[in-house]
């Protein structure tokens, strides 16, 4: 009869130490932390451009109203709130702005009854980015600068 113990040598098993998993689960915690980092970088920059391209959609949706339906529009900002209004006779649009986001420059815009305004610069901004919309609007225009 085999004694156990000449099995056990026949049959080399390999396996990891505990330093070694020690060092391989540290090594896949930090590529996880790593990637959580980088994910939670692109959700702010993302809320950022769609935050963008939210206030240049409203504000040429609301010269395009004004032109068509020949009524002046306002455009109110309330930073407390977070909120933007889009004020004209027959019209009324309101926009909520995320938390994280904040806008400047832009308060109390007057758009004519032909839907022009005078040339200004809106700042769109969280804690790490910013972003700018150049409205000219003489030419119709709303034109996102980076």
């Amino acid at each position: 009869m085999v004694s156990l113990k000449r099995m056990l040598n026949k049959v080399n098993l390999k396996g990891f130490t505990l330093v070694e998993m020690v060092i391989t689960l540290a090594i896949a915690i930090i590529i996880t932390g790593i990637g959580a980092i980088e994910l939670n970088a692109y959700k702010e920059k993302l809320i950022l451009e769609n935050t963008v391209a939210e206030i240049r959609s409203a504000v040429e949706q609301a010269a395009r109203v004004s032109a068509t339906n020949k009524q002046a529009c306002v455009i109110k900002y309330f930073p407390d709130l977070k909120e933007i209004e889009f004020v004209g006779d027959n019209y009324f649009k309101s926009l909520k702005i995320s938390q994280p986001i904040h806008v400047y420059n832009l308060s109390n815009l007057q758009i004519s009854t032909t839907g022009s305004m005078a040339p200004h610069t809106i700042t769109i901004s969280n804690d790490k980015n910013t972003r700018k919309i150049k409205l000219q609007m003489t030419w119709g225009r709303a034109i996102n600068d980076s």
